[in-house]
């Protein structure tokens, strides 16, 4: 029974541990980085037609590897442009309008507490956790 509780318990740890909370308010975000001084992970994402888009996202963004670093880093923000998630549609456009103009898809876009963009990923090339993590390191240290 002692040992049933144990696991339990490590299984709850581990699971908290990797489910990082994707915010869907970019404001909202940019709040809790001044008081946390941690930078913003936008992910732009439709998951209607984009392979791509559900491959960052299973593969690396879902990832242990990923999940541990962004836990210490980033605000995760998702935006999601699939037809189930037309609500708020106006705001949207801003936060394109500004951050992603090109209308790219996926995109993951680095933005510190000041609303700065620090750099982007665009294009997907099936990474490993590790190497998408290496690029983000490269954006942080610029």
């Amino acid at each position: 029974m002692k040992t049933v509780s144990v696991l339990l318990l490590l299984l709850g740890n581990v699971l908290a541990g990797y489910s990082q909370d994707w915010k869907s308010n970019l404001n909202d975000a940019f709040k809790e980085a001044n008081a946390s001084g941690k930078d913003v992970l936008l992910f732009f994402s439709t998951n209607q037609d984009c392979l791509s888009c559900k491959t960052l996202e299973q593969k690396v963004l879902r990832s242990p590897e990923f999940l541990n670093y962004a836990k210490e880093n980033y605000l995760l923000v998702k935006e999601d442009f699939s037809l189930e998630q037309e609500k708020d549609i106006e705001s949207k456009l801003l936060i394109v309008e500004k951050y992603n103009k090109d209308g790219f898809f996926p995109l993951v876009v680095i933005i510190n507490k000041n609303a700065k963009v620090l750099g982007q990923l665009g294009a997907y090339n099936n990474e490993s956790p590790q190497q998408f993590l290496t690029k983000l390191q490269s954006i942080k240290k610029s």
